[in-house]
């Protein structure tokens, strides 16, 4: 592959063989332990986890809800969604080192209903959807089933990466991702407004474990190897896997969190994306991977410190992963009250919308 192209991984083996001790499954494998230690991010084709035409039917839904009118989004704002933190997000939402993102969003997770009795209930980021149901009333069961596929496309690159790593194949999902891992569902529309230049969504790392993305038009860039911007190129059926800051540290450095942005959207642009932050379990111990030929005290590269000091909000590894992302949500709830909790240094600065929990 070339030294400045994404990678492009065939991953077919890996969903057309019960069994992964075939050498094309293994060339996978390689293929995306190889991307991850040196770009931190590949582009997933060969897919039948997610059917085409469930992808095509969501992202096609999901346009013609941003094209609602305004007054009928915002009555699923959310805000009104209370901790569920499901909903819409309006232009101005969100936003990367003190410049709006150009773009408006829709929140959404599986579905907890009112009286289910799951025991995270009125947690951060669990609770009930908001869909515009008399309006689009395709789009609740869409979005939904669309979130259980790419979750069990999110399971299967985790068990490539325990093999990867020299793991047996079920340790990433028995360490971090049992009994369920925290499956949060976006799509942003991307439109410029008169006078305002900021990117679409600004030079970032992502905070969690993988982004599994879709999107239908190119726009995204991603930082290489040799600190260039590369665009990332559209392919049909296909999605952007990249590695979040967290899986970062937890193998030490061995594979890379990269910085990426969105360009500033063009004045008519369609952009629509599709990013599902798959991340670990609430209850998660969060402690380095049991590398082979590595000690959890072993001392990361300085490559690896230079970038957890400049991208990442992680001070070291202790507790589970929801005090990683109660910390990190805070500023969102300001209602919400947890123990003192050092490992994670600031809550998250990108999320402009506060959440109160007297809101239903």
């Amino acid at each position: 592959m070339a030294s400045e192209s994404i990678p492009v991984i065939d991953c077919s083996p890996l969903f057309s063989s019960a069994e992964w001790d075939s050498p094309m499954c293994s060339a996978a494998i390689a293929e995306i332990h190889a991307a991850f230690c040196t770009w931190g991010v590949f582009i997933l084709t060969g897919t039948n986890a997610i059917p085409p035409a469930l992808a095509n039917k969501t992202r096609d839904v999901l346009t013609k809800f941003f094209s609602l009118p305004l007054p009928r989004k915002m009555a699923l704002h959310l805000k009104d969604g209370g901790w569920a933190w499901r909903g819409y997000m309006p232009w101005g939402g969100e936003g990367t080192k003190g410049n709006i993102d150009q773009k408006e969003g829709f929140y959404g997770g599986p579905e907890l209903a009112s009286d289910d009795e799951h025991p995270l209930k009125g947690m951060p980021t669990f609770g009930e959807n908001q869909f515009p149901d008399d309006e689009l009333p395709e789009m609740r069961h869409l979005v939904l089933e669309y979130i259980e596929k790419v979750t069990q496309l999110g399971l299967t690159i985790s068990d490539a990466i325990s093999l990867g790593l020299g793991l047996d194949q079920r340790e990433i999902k028995r360490r971090l991702l049992d009994p369920k891992p925290i499956q949060l569902f976006r799509s942003f529309k991307y439109y410029r407004k008169p006078g305002v230049d900021s990117c679409g969504i600004g030079e970032h790392s992502d905070f969690g474990f993988l982004t599994i993305l879709s999107q239908n038009a190119t726009g995204l860039q991603m930082l290489s190897p040799s600190k260039k911007w590369v665009d990332v190129p559209l392919i049909p059926d296909s999605y952007v896997v990249n590695v979040g800051d967290i899986l970062d540290r937890l193998t030490l450095g061995v594979y890379i969190s990269p910085l990426h942005r969105v360009l500033p959207p063009e004045p008519n642009s369609d952009r629509l994306s599709i990013p599902f932050f798959f991340d670990p379990a609430w209850n998660a111990e969060v402690k380095p991977l049991p590398l082979p030929g590595r000690g959890d005290k072993e001392t990361p590269s300085s490559a690896a410190r230079e970038r957890w000091n400049r991208n990442s909000t992680f001070k070291d590894l202790q507790g589970i992963w929801g005090q990683y992302l109660g910390v990190k949500v805070q500023k969102i709830f300001p209602d919400l009250i947890l123990p003192e909790f050092s490992a994670v240094t600031r809550p998250s600065g990108r999320h402009l919308v506060e959440i109160r929990r007297e809101e239903p």
